[in-house]
């Protein structure tokens, strides 16, 4: 036991440095000036070495390794697990030096990403893009693999995520649902575009649309005590304990919906985040168990919650009450609902959404096919661009609504567009079994998301990462993962809404 009680001082020293490197890290997506980029990636990558050479040492993997843990309680053997996994199986394969220089590359490649996007210059981020995966292609050597290479790095933002298990998810979704959108796409077109012209017909005020999404954040009981809203280019929540949980939005003065759903959605992420115990929070276990479980929670505010009928009229009776709403309820409900072959993956309506997260999968499980290919930025953009035109018959006519769009590649986050449409199969089967349980309509009309709220505590939230995903989602449903639950409820949902026949 005294082992595993210096186990826990270095862990709390590693912590003491992710926490540095978190709020680092939030000050330059936030409020750091453009020059200081630079020097900030530099302490970063300072910061990720000492970090790392605090957990990848003989002393640690001694303790890790020597311990018998049939002997610990479930917790401590959770963490021994964990670091095997998490810290030996990963980390220690790849050198020191190699990794603190990857840290100082993502830290410019995603500064960069926000300049290019900003003025549509694929060409200022194309080298530091085309780096960041050349590393990540030389993680993959360095940690092996078995089967698809790009199965390493599914299964570090969901455990045992296969291309196999994702293959089969997707052509389940294009089978089901390709059909069913197009004949969805040709309903309501010009009803759609009335309403949507009258509604977009006039400026929405930014610092009132900032009033307003803290209203709405406030509603849903995220607690401004441990955490804070601010802006940037790209969405986002971060934290370092269920203390300190920041959310970030963005806001456009000719359409208050974005800011809104994205307030919303970044929400349901920091809900899970404050809901986890504080009995996980010192030993590795205090944050969410996978990204998939995370988007499930932030799809299940964003969609099935805040897009609930129910919901949608206390929605529409704020943006009345600040702006004054040049539209009906029930246009305002249609328009929510609207279905468009968009080509923001953050602008999508539910029904074509994982249409864009296929095509996200598709280009990286094909990048990480060839781990000796040196890609090329501008061919990556050209293929995406072919893949839009191919699946929802739109192409981008500039970058920044292609290949610049998202954050995720600048941050070498390959592997992590699956978790988005699997998270929002999660949450139709999670909504489903907390039907059973919580009046949720009523709740939604009357604005108390106290119950809501306890019933993701006491089924998901609270767990942090003791917890695997597929455990996670068999204690809230009562079964395994079944995507049934989502095509279901899409084609449900949206028939209903367009008059079509469920086939």
């Amino acid at each position: 036991m005294d082992k595993l009680i210096r186990l826990k001082e270095i862990l709390e020293k590693n912590r003491a440095y992710q926490h540095a490197m978190t709020i680092l890290s939030w000050d330059l997506e936030t409020e750091a000036p453009v020059n200081a980029a630079l020097s900030i990636s530099k302490t970063l990558g300072a910061l990720f070495e000492l970090s790392y050479l605090t957990l990848v040492n003989d002393e640690v993997r001694d303790i890790v390794y020597g311990v018998d843990i049939n002997t610990l309680n479930e917790i401590d053997k959770k963490l021994i697990l964990n670091l095997r996994k998490n810290i030996f199986d990963k980390m220690s394969k790849i050198p020191v030096d190699v990794y603190s220089k990857y840290s100082e590359l993502g830290t410019m490649s995603t500064q960069k990403w926000g300049e290019a996007k900003r003025t549509n210059n694929l060409e200022i981020y194309a080298p530091y893009l085309e780096e960041v995966i050349k590393y990540n292609k030389d993680f993959i050597k360095y940690r092996g693999y078995e089967g698809h290479p790009y199965n390493l790095l599914l299964s570090d933002y969901e455990n045992e995520l296969t291309v196999e298990i994702v293959d089969e998810f997707f052509k389940n979704i294009k089978d089901e649902l390709t059909p069913f959108i197009k004949e969805v796409i040709t309903k309501k077109r010009e009803e759609l575009k009335d309403i949507k012209a009258r509604f977009l017909s006039k400026p929405y005020p930014i610092d009132k649309q900032k009033e307003l999404s803290k209203e709405i954040s406030e509603i849903l009981k995220y607690d401004y005590n441990s955490g804070v809203i601010k802006e940037s280019e790209h969405p986002f929540t971060t934290s370092t304990s269920n203390k300190d949980v920041r959310i970030t939005t963005h806001y456009y003065e000719n359409d208050p919906l974005s800011a809104i759903y994205s307030t919303i959605h970044e929400t349901g992420h920091a809900l899970y985040e404050q809901q986890i115990s504080d009995e996980y929070q010192d030993n590795f276990l205090g944050n969410g168990v996978s990204m998939g479980i995370h988007e499930s929670q932030s799809r299940i505010f964003e969609n099935m919650f805040c897009k609930n009928d129910s919901f949608t009229k206390v929605i529409y009776d704020l943006l009345d009450k600040y702006f004054g709403v040049e539209i009906t309820l029930d246009e305002f409900k249609l328009l929510l609902n609207e279905v468009n072959t968009s080509l923001i993956r953050v602008e999508a309506d539910e029904l074509t959404y994982p249409i864009h997260v296929m095509i996200r999968y598709e280009l990286e499980k094909e990048i990480f096919s060839d781990l000796e290919k040196m890609e090329n930025a501008e061919e990556i953009a050209k293929k995406w661009a072919d893949k839009y035109e191919e699946y929802l018959g739109v192409s981008p006519k500039t970058y920044s609504e292609g290949i610049l769009q998202d954050v995720h590649w600048s941050q070498g986050s390959f592997g992590y567009f699956s978790s988005y449409a699997l998270g929002s199969a999660y949450s139709a089967q999670i909504y489903k079994a907390m039907e059973k349980d919580v009046d949720i309509n009523k709740d939604l009309a009357d604005s108390n998301f106290e119950n809501i709220n306890n019933w993701l505590k006491e089924k998901i939230h609270k767990f942090g990462s003791f917890k695997d995903p597929k455990d996670v989602i068999l204690n809230a449903t009562g079964e395994e993962f079944n995507s049934k639950y989502y095509v279901d409820y899409l084609k449900n949902k949206f028939a209903k809404i367009y008059g079509v026949e469920v086939k």
